[in-house]
């Protein structure tokens, strides 16, 4: 029997899956909370997102321990996944210099000394990127817009604010740890190169003449090689530590999103794949690249592509009604609340009000959109008897399931085609009944939700899979264990 591991670095949790694929089935999985934030409160309020590298890996080699010693089992091969966008400098000897920037990180919106512009803006001048009629700029053949969170706008605001020194590495959360399970020099694969915003999707490498307009060194891009290859062996130190064997071949890291995908669809052609987490996508598989629109094009594992509607509405749109009702009440009452218990109380006010949410219509877009960057949050249709908090909170759960239904549909107007499945993967989804329901109804279709959580770890575990011979594709190991 075969046993392989699927870590997943998220931005939430720390996540390690053992699968068996014999039996089609998770062995165990186990999650650790990611406490490695170090943003100040200051910071923070003005859209940092810091975290402490080091001790992310120490709590990936904790919790992947754990399981370990629970379950017993050898391992036969290794695979990880995590936030593919964000950036960690490492030093010639793979040291961490500075913090960990994450995804969630807006420094790069901030203006310039001279207030006229942003550092995107700016960058996006530089780079010679095209404005879009419908969406935000972007640099040719990306298949993604100049956004915050990418890998390269951080890089450029360091280098601006003189904090980007030389002789450096750059690398993503999931590509740092596989460096450190093998201590060997990072690498990358094509999904977590295109989350660097650089990425030349046509060409399959670095572009590296754009890379080289905007002022970055390109000794700080990793090599890029093929997803689903080995990137080294388990190191002896490390396997100890874990309490299983040295020399366990470790996959090339890839994107969460793409790992997610394949660990959540069998039929990649016909299925329109909604996860919701602390982000939000709309995905669906093309074999071939084609115009994009506002939506993003990003790189699948091994070969394809996935088009998707990604970061307009998700959990964290949730959140904010949730961030709302508790300042709320702590203000009105300074009474202390249980955060988490307010979500499952929402769905629960929610669940009371009937489809449609007799009339309250909910724009989530509270930080704008891909097609709409300047559109801000709003509400209509109230009246006294619908000013309720399950009429907003319905009616906010209908609005997402809107949004998710839009990047679909404009997909299908670029030419990928309709999809006859719907499946849904994520926390957003699984435990929130009302959610789901309203995104059946927008998509007209039942929703399929598989027997298993952590999709993403398992994904990863798949590709560790076919990089250790056990598959051909990965194709083929999600349509065999999915």
């Amino acid at each position: 029997m075969s046993f392989f591991l699927g870590i997943d670095v998220g931005s939430t949790s720390i996540t390690s899956v053992i699968i068996e694929m014999k039996s089609h089935s998770v062995v165990k999985s186990t999650s650790i909370k990611n406490s490695c934030e170090v943003t100040s409160y200051l910071d923070k309020k003005i859209g940092r997102s810091e975290w402490d590298m080091e001790k992310m890996f120490g709590l990936v080699i904790k919790n992947t321990a754990n399981l370990i010693k629970e379950t017993n089992l050898p391992l036969t091969a290794i695979g990880v996944t995590g936030q593919q966008q964000g950036l960690q400098l490492l030093d010639q000897k793979f040291k961490t210099v500075g913090n960990f920037i994450s995804w969630q990180d807006q420094r790069s919106k901030e203006l310039l000394p001279n207030n006229k512009q942003s550092y995107l803006e700016l960058m996006g001048e530089i780079g010679g990127a095209k404005n879009k009629k419908d969406g935000l700029p972007s640099f040719e053949n990306t298949g993604c817009p100049i956004v915050t969170g990418y890998t390269v706008p951080i890089l450029f605001w360091l280098m601006k604010n003189s904090e980007l020194g030389k002789n450096l590495y750059g690398t993503t959360a999931p590509e740092y740890v596989v460096s450190k399970l093998t201590e060997e020099k990072p690498v990358t694969d094509p999904t977590d190169a295109a989350s660097w915003g650089v990425y030349d999707i046509k060409n399959n490498d670095w572009n590296f003449d754009l890379i080289d307009s905007l002022g970055i060194n390109r000794s700080i891009f990793s090599e890029i090689k093929k997803s689903c290859t080995v990137a080294g062996r388990l190191d002896n130190k490390i396997a100890k530590i874990l309490g299983t064997q040295t020399g366990v071949p470790v996959s090339i890291a890839s994107g969460d999103h793409q790992c997610s995908f394949a660990g959540t669809v069998a039929d990649y052609k016909n299925t329109i794949a909604i996860n919701v987490g602390t982000g939000g996508q709309s995905t669906v598989y093309l074999e071939k690249i084609i115009p994009r629109g506002w939506l993003e094009i990003r790189p699948f594992i091994e070969s394809g592509y996935l088009l998707a509607g990604v970061g307009v509405v998700g959990g964290r749109t949730f959140r904010v009604l949730k961030d709302f009702f508790l300042n709320s009440i702590t203000s009105i009452n300074s009474t202390e609340i249980d955060s988490d218990s307010i979500y499952t109380n929402l769905v629960k006010l929610a669940s009371t009000v009937p489809k449609g949410s007799e009339g309250v219509i909910f724009d989530p877009l509270f930080t704008g959109s891909r097609k709409k960057p300047s559109a801000k949050g709003a509400v209509y249709g109230l009246t006294p008897s619908t000013f309720t908090i399950g009429h907003l909170t319905r009616a906010l759960f209908e609005a997402i399931a809107e949004q998710l239904l839009i990047s679909y549909e404009e997909a299908i107007n670029l030419g990928a085609g309709k999809r006859n499945i719907l499946v849904g993967s994520g926390n957003g989804i699984k435990l929130n009944q009302i959610l789901k329901e309203s995104l059946e109804s927008k998509f007209q279709m039942k929703m399929n939700i598989g027997k298993n959580d952590e999709e993403a770890a398992i994904g990863a575990a798949l590709c560790a899979a076919v990089a250790e011979g056990s598959f051909k594709s990965i194709s083929e190991a999600s349509k065999y264990f999915v």
